[in-house]
């Protein structure tokens, strides 16, 4: 069994490389972590305010975990490593940039057919993302493969009997598919094209129910 599945919360600190990101308020902390030659990315929620860690980051915590697992192997999905305890858990460590980081005309044609095809990878699997407007929830490797990280708002379809969570699952694979647009607009907008815009333009169902329900 991997070193990195016996992790455990008394050995985390000691283990702990650097800190990817720095959780505040209601985010995790992203340390990097090595363990016998071995590195992950150890999500935790440990630092968050104490009714948020006890009764929401558990929930969060599985429904990512959830996702993970029935998209192990999926190219573009980092693997699982396994779980530290009740508030965080170890994958595996990508060494990227964030797409929100690029500067405007940075990213290469062959990043963004990088990008749809992670995309479409995991709605094939039945799962969608759900937070891919977010753009540092997408990494870009030093070859060019894209990663899709952050799957706690992600919705695993292809239930058999339950009607909602695959309708649901289908709905937000369509606002998953605008991601690709919105990325070309702020990082790539020399490369938006007539059908991008209007890709932008055109709200999905569920977005336009949204928007009833925030009264936006």
């Amino acid at each position: 069994m991997s070193a990195i599945f016996q992790l455990r919360r008394r050995d985390l600190e000691k283990h702990t490389i650097r800190v990817i990101h720095q959780g505040k308020g209601l985010q995790s902390s992203v340390y990097l972590v090595e363990l016998d030659g071995q590195r992950a990315a150890v999500k935790d929620f440990a630092n968050t305010p104490p009714r948020f860690r006890r009764w929401v980051a558990p929930f969060l915590i599985g429904r990512e975990i959830k996702a993970l697992k029935h998209l192990e192997g999926t190219p573009g999905v980092p693997h699982f490593y396994g779980r530290v305890d009740r508030y965080a858990f170890a994958m595996e460590y990508i060494e990227g940039k964030p797409i929100a980081d690029f500067m405007p005309g940075e990213l290469s044609p062959q990043v963004l057919e990088n990008v749809q095809q992670s995309i479409d990878a995991i709605h094939q699997r039945g799962v969608s993302h759900g937070d891919l407007k977010r753009r540092s929830n997408l990494l870009v490797t030093p070859d060019e493969q894209v990663y899709l990280i952050d799957f706690a708002a992600a919705v695993v379809g292809n239930r058999r009997g339950n009607f909602f969570l695959n309708w649901l699952q289908h709905k937000m694979a369509e606002i998953d598919d605008k991601s690709i647009s919105k990325i070309k607009k702020f990082s790539a907008p020399d490369q938006m094209t007539p059908a991008d815009w209007d890709n932008l333009n055109q709200k999905t169902p569920l977005e336009k129910w949204a928007r009833r329900l925030l009264k936006r």
